[in-house]
């Protein structure tokens, strides 16, 4: 039974490789550039090529879908790259797993579930809408798991790891750009990859739309503070004002169109992840305070070899 990592150089994707790999699976991780988690077979492809998709993923038995590219370039280029992996998979008679977010749900006033209609409104939202029914609709067995915001040791591009996590374990001070004191869902990613591979394979996952477990909500301010506490430092955040994120996106397109997705930061963003647990079973989070104290040690070993 060979598992397929589409991304997993990075990310989710590494993660993935990284635990299907020290639990003895036969998988292969798929990149543009290589780097995949040692044990894994490494080939390299660039999946905007549908021919060279279906090759990486020819013999498959399960495609997990964590591949990325970079935020602004998300509308042109994810449509081509997910309708090849639908293909390849469809090619390989595969089952396909998409790590995905939470954006297709659009502005919400309750805690979110599987079951609430879709109501995107910004641009990225409207396409994470449209990905997920592209793969709905596709015709091939698929599980679909949606995550919080998550930071973790490989967690790139993680808005609680690089404003909260990175600064106050390398010696400065944690930062935000919206309130400190709305609730968020923050998942650590090695159970966000966990809870996709219970998806890969798990029969009952078929078809359905799943939220992966995260630790109980928490503020940004509580989440420094323990922080704080875990590293034995100040656990102050600093406020940055709105326009920040403005100004920013004229230096850094990173920032370009989160204007969007301010909502999830100006209200309560509880995600409820009950329909897992009641379809797959008990399954255990790491602890916020665990979590911080091994994603501190990643963050401070990178600045170390740098």
């Amino acid at each position: 039974m060979t598992v397929v990592v589409l991304g997993a150089g990075r990310g989710i994707g590494r993660e993935i490789t990284r635990q299907l790999v020290e639990a003895g699976r036969e998988v292969r991780g798929v990149t543009r550039s290589g780097g995949v988690p040692e044990g894994a077979e490494d080939v390299r492809a660039d999946l905007l090529d549908r021919d060279a998709a279906v090759r990486a993923v020819r013999g498959a038995t399960v495609v997990h879908l964590a591949a990325n590219v970079p935020y602004t370039d998300w509308v042109t280029t994810l449509p081509t790259l997910v309708d090849n992996a639908v293909f390849a998979a469809r090619e390989a008679g595969a089952k396909l797993v998409f790590a995905d977010n939470l954006y297709a749900y659009g502005p919400v006033s309750t805690p979110l579930v599987e079951t609430m209609p879709e109501r995107p409104v910004g641009p990225k939202e409207k396409l994470r809408s449209a990905l997920g029914r592209r793969i709905r609709e596709a015709g091939v067995p698929f599980a679909i798991g949606r995550s919080s915001d998550y930071y973790g040791p490989g967690g790139v591009g993680s808005l609680p790891g690089e404003l909260v996590l990175k600064p106050m374990a390398t010696g400065r001070g944690a930062m935000w750009f919206a309130s400190v004191d709305v609730p968020q869902t923050f998942a650590f990613l090695g159970d966000t990859a966990r809870a996709q591979v219970v998806l890969g394979d798990s029969a009952a996952a078929n078809g359905g739309v799943w939220h992966t477990p995260a630790a109980p909500v928490v503020t940004v301010r509580e989440f420094a503070a323990l922080a704080g506490t875990v590293l034995g430092r100040p656990g102050k955040v600093m406020r940055l004002p709105s326009v920040t994120v403005t100004l920013g996106a004229l230096v850094d397109k990173r920032l370009r169109g989160m204007g969007e997705l301010a909502h999830q930061r100006a209200k309560p963003w509880v995600v409820d992840h009950s329909a897992f647990l009641k379809a797959f079973g008990p399954f255990d989070v790491t602890p916020h305070a665990e979590a911080i104290a091994r994603t501190a040690e990643w963050y401070r070993a990178a600045q170390a070899g740098s």
